[in-house]
């Protein structure tokens, strides 16, 4: 089993989460965020975010249909998991190769990754929705994070996770009519799951791209070529 974390947790102010983490302003990330559904279930989902101005604040922006969105509403709280690339992936599209272990929070009603390298627990302040988006302003209430050695950057890894971004929004376009850009996204991600594969990589990422490559072949089959 791979295991993203390798050091024990260290506590930080959570008002200070973005100097602690090194995020900037007006920069998109991605990472995990875990929220509890209805029946207080875990669930978890890879999702874009940026820290709002003077970073003090989380800027999420999920489907407004999402899983994570409605949990988001009813709870108005949630996790923002830093981790690696190969668990944003597993994360963006349920592909069962890798373990999404989960955790309860400490300060709110919500999980965590267990693996992860930072968790930073937040409260829903602001809410605007669209019919596509849910937009949300995150309040900072707990932060934890690992000491860990830094990993060399993995061409294959960002790779794949740029094809799991896309792959996760095929689906939510097709449904609203956006074909031809849901099918621009289908092949945009079959392209950088070819270039991940070139790449190289061992487990986990030789498997995520296996498994990724049959799940937009799937994806092909509901929305056509």
């Amino acid at each position: 089993m791979m295991d993203a974390s390798g050091g024990s947790w260290v506590s930080g102010d959570p008002d200070a989460f973005s100097r602690i983490l090194g995020l900037e302003e007006r920069v998109h990330y991605e990472g995990v965020v875990a929220t509890r559904n209805p029946d207080g279930s875990p669930h978890v989902a890879a999702m874009g975010f940026s820290v709002s101005e003077g970073g003090d604040a989380i800027k999420l922006k999920p489907h407004s249909s999402s899983q994570t969105g409605q949990n988001l509403l009813s709870r108005m709280c949630g996790t923002l998991n830093i981790t690696t690339p190969e668990y944003i992936v597993e994360a963006a599209l349920d592909l069962g190769v890798l373990s999404l272990k989960t955790e309860s929070a400490t300060r709110i009603d919500a999980s965590s990754l267990a693996d992860a390298l930072a968790v930073v627990e937040f409260r829903v302040v602001a809410v605007s929705r669209d019919d596509v988006w849910l937009k949300t302003l995150c309040r900072p209430v707990g932060l934890k994070y690992r000491l860990v050695v830094p990993r060399p950057y993995s061409r294959s890894a960002g790779c794949l996770v740029e094809a799991a971004v896309r792959a996760s929004r095929v689906e939510p376009y097709a449904s609203m009519g956006r074909v031809e850009e849901a099918r621009k996204l289908l092949a945009e991600a079959r392209e950088l799951v070819e270039t991940a594969s070139r790449l190289g990589g061992a487990w986990p990422l030789k498997d995520l791209a296996r498994v990724l490559r049959d799940r937009l072949s799937a994806l092909e089959g509901r929305i056509g070529p």
